[in-house]
């Protein structure tokens, strides 16, 4: 099983090499960032350089599915950062669809779909994943279109593209009150990467209100190495202790 460290949630403060720094003698070497401003990548990618390590995802700087008005800004979003990604040899792209435009739920999901249909032969030609995230409209993102899992990997088999799978976020999804474990062994060849933190404050706590241990033997037991993405909010000592309690589940 292969964790992905987000360093801006777990290093707060930190540089990434200060990060790095921290989490490879433990045996991550995996992270993921949100948005890259435009002088990050020469940064990172003398990081990764160094380092070793490896940048699992990352987001592009805009996206609005549900809007078919919106299409060509996201593909030409998508295209600035698929130049990125190849860059930083990064296999995967985190996008959301956008937020609940008004219209009729048929139209905006059928443009999601035609929307991912039209990034399909890029992320193809890159060989790189777009992964699709629904998030919890309950207390993080109100308002957000995509909130059930289940239409999530509805669009996913709808595209039809290997290199668009869904991220399977189980803190989002179990405060939409999934029945998560049933939602990931049903449709695990549709999940590109994970997203895990402690339910309901998104913290260190994985092993309290929601326990994490059943997903991520799942996870490790299965054919599927989706990357386990730790997004989730503590101060850096307690981020170390938490990476030291998960190398029981490392590869």
């Amino acid at each position: 099983m292969r964790f992905s460290i987000n360093t801006l949630c777990l290093f707060p403060g930190y540089s990434l090499e200060q990060a790095l720094e921290q989490m490879l003698p433990l045996g991550y070497d995996t992270f993921e960032l949100w948005g890259l401003s435009s002088e990050q990548p020469r940064q990172i990618q003398d990081c990764l350089r160094k380092s070793g390590a490896h940048l699992s995802a990352f987001c592009p700087s805009f996206f609005i599915l549900n809007d078919p008005a919106r299409r060509e800004e996201y593909l030409r979003s998508l295209q600035e950062a698929l130049e990125t990604a190849k860059r930083l040899d990064c296999p995967g792209l985190i996008t959301q669809v956008g937020q609940d435009t008004g219209a009729p739920r048929a139209a905006q999901h059928q443009s999601i779909v035609e929307g991912l249909r039209a990034a399909a032969p890029l992320l193809e030609q890159a060989g790189v994943t777009l992964l699709v995230e629904p998030l919890n409209d309950v207390k993080d993102h109100p308002g957000y279109y995509l909130t059930d899992s289940n239409e999530g990997f509805d669009i996913i088999r709808q595209v039809n593209s290997p290199n668009v799978r869904l991220l399977f976020d189980v803190y989002h999804q179990v405060h939409m009150g999934e029945d998560v474990l049933a939602r990931i062994r049903d449709n695990l060849p549709l999940i590109g990467h994970f997203h895990v933190a402690g339910h309901p404050r998104r913290d260190d706590k994985l092993f309290e209100n929601f326990d994490y241990d059943p997903a991520f033997c799942l996870s490790a037991e299965s054919k599927v190495q989706a990357p386990v993405g730790l997004e989730l909010f503590c101060p850096a000592e307690t981020s170390l202790a938490l990476l030291q309690e998960l190398r029981r589940y490392l590869d």
